[in-house]
């Protein structure tokens, strides 16, 4: 009985020490991809129980020693990546507007195709039916124009950003002489 419990115990020991090095080796994993360390992630990567980790102090601090250490990287890279510029705060507006315009030039195709639509309705009530040809041939002249509108208020949108645009870059070269000049 004595010679199998010893044989138990070394079994025990060599087993403790395999999820040792699998557990620092899952740390090393973790660190060198920048994930964040914590006793949860540590012990699902190695394949080990929390109890575990907590059970050996030494791999515990380990792990504690280089989830401190990661924390400074990860918000470091976190920080470095929140920082908005004007320049990009002014690409977003100009964007945001420029959808807004879009939008708005839909909406108002959609408000007169929908009245057109609605008006043919209660003509054809009110006067009979009429010739499908005429109607076909009504509404392709309709659809014709409201392109051409959409398209020449797409022109004109874009003529007018690029006025905005080159008024912008006066007004740059313009502060810029005149700072060279004093």
């Amino acid at each position: 009985m004595t010679d199998h419990a010893a044989r138990l115990g070394v079994l025990r020991r060599l087993d403790s020490k395999r999820k040792a090095a699998q557990t620092l080796a899952a740390l090393d994993t973790m660190i060198g991809s920048g994930h964040p360390v914590n006793t949860a992630a540590l012990a699902r990567n190695a394949g080990v129980s929390r109890r575990f980790i907590y059970d050996h102090p030494e791999l515990r601090a380990e792990a504690e020693r280089c989830a401190l250490g990661t924390l400074h990287v990860v918000s470091g890279a976190l920080a470095a990546s929140a920082r908005v510029t004007t320049a990009s705060l002014r690409a977003d507006l100009a964007n945001a507007q420029a959808a807004h315009y879009h939008l708005e030039v839909e909406h108002a195709a959609l408000r007169r195709r929908l009245a057109l639509t609605l008006g043919q309705e209660l003509t054809a009530e009110m006067t009979g039916p009429r010739s499908v040809e005429t109607d076909r041939l009504t509404n392709a002249r309709n659809d014709e124009l409201e392109q051409q509108l959409f398209e020449t208020r797409e022109h004109l949108a874009g003529r007018t950003e690029e006025l905005d645009a080159a008024r912008q870059i006066n007004r740059e070269l313009m502060a810029r002489l005149n700072r060279e000049q004093k």
